[in-house]
């Protein structure tokens, strides 16, 4: 199944560890408007690595989230893990044609990706002329195992939906991060400025914290030129609920998601848990400080978007803030859509950090 096809109008669907997430878009001129949204649990062991484990069982969650929100549209993008994506830029020919990259990208395919050919899906996009050399164009390539796409489209065929896209979750969110990026202007006017080193161009970190894993993405303008995956997340709070007030992980999930805790949770749980989760994102971003692109000296970063279940504890964005002394907020790609009147808006609000993948594949119907 192509990474790159292209049909409209398509659901955005994605099936993260902890839940199927379901945003259905419309467009009227140049403005958006949000017309239907579900999160809907999943249950633990449900996916593996990733990937659904039980695609029966996983479709039917998505069925019951589609249900719930009331959707239309029959036609789904989802989106596999960017951590189980394979991406290369090859070097072509400039006179190549699609047809002649297509008859060629297996070739080239067989010296970057480490599995046989028969095993994976490959996509690739062209970028355009190469900057080495103006006789080349720059070809991205994208392949990832067939189980990876195969067990989502089986779950979404389970939910009775027809998979359209098979996208990639770091694609989707510059979808979205291209809706967040007006909101940094205006963070950054609140903050007093930027945090920009004298002839460096400012990137923005985008920081996806999961349950158990968090990714950092670092985007300049819409596109992502460096990303890492680092085992941390907001289900770290979970567990300190449960040990410190003698509760099952369930009991401390209700708990946290309620915020009905004990007298004492906010200053000695939820309080250290920030400055321990911003500490982590400070150790994740010197990954990227210590890769080429930052000491080459050309570039720096001046924002930090958080989505994620972890950008939802509240008041997370000021510790980070200070801790790390940038510019930090909350991701809201909804913010200038309008909405459907059978969408609360005051709960679209809150999730909004949680959506930031489904709504990037939706945007795709209007690419």
């Amino acid at each position: 199944m192509a990474l790159f096809k292209r049909k409209e109008p398509l659901l955005g669907i994605d099936i993260s560890p902890s839940a199927v997430k379901v945003v259905e878009l419309s467009r009227s001129g140049a403005r958006f408007r949000v017309d239907a949204y579900a999160i809907e649990p999943l249950g633990e062991g449900m996916l593996e690595d990733r990937n659904p484990v039980d695609p029966e069982a996983v479709g039917e969650v998505v069925k019951r989230a589609c249900r719930n929100a009331g959707v239309r549209t029959r036609r789904a993008a989802v989106a596999v893990p960017t951590s189980a994506v394979i991406t290369r830029t090859i070097p072509m020919p400039i006179e190549f044609k699609e047809s002649d990259i297509e008859v060629n990208i297996s070739i080239e395919a067989s010296q970057y990706i480490p599995y046989p050919t028969e095993e994976i899906y490959l996509d690739f996009q062209v970028k355009g002329r190469s900057q080495a050399s103006n006789e080349m164009q720059d070809v991205v390539l994208v392949a990832t195992r067939k189980e990876n796409v195969d067990t989502r489209e089986a779950a979404l065929k389970e939910a009775g939906l027809t998979p359209v896209v098979v996208d990639v979750e770091g694609y989707a969110l510059e979808n979205s991060f291209g809706l967040i990026a007006d909101s940094l202007s205006q963070a950054n006017a609140e903050s007093g400025g930027v945090n920009l080193s004298k002839g460096r161009e400012g990137l923005t970190a985008l920081i996806d914290i999961g349950g158990v894993v968090s990714t950092l993405y670092v985007l300049q303008g819409s596109q992502t030129v460096f990303s890492r995956e680092q085992g941390f997340g907001c289900d770290q709070l979970t567990l300190r609920i449960a040990e410190a007030y003698d509760l099952t992980r369930e009991q401390a999930e209700r708990a946290k998601r309620s915020g009905q805790v004990a007298e004492d949770f906010a200053d000695a749980i939820l309080e250290p848990f920030k400055q321990g989760l911003a500490e982590q994102i400070g150790h994740t971003l010197q990954f990227f400080f210590s890769s080429d692109l930052y000491v080459s000296g050309r570039y720096t970063v001046n924002n930090i978007v958080l989505i994620g279940g972890g950008a939802m504890v509240m008041g997370l964005d000021r510790v980070v803030a200070d801790v790390l002394g940038i510019t930090t907020m909350v991701a809201n790609p909804f913010k200038n859509m309008g909405s459907a009147a059978r969408v609360n808006s005051s709960a679209l609000l809150r999730d909004a950090p949680l959506l930031a993948v489904a709504g990037g594949l939706a945007l795709r119907s209007f690419d």
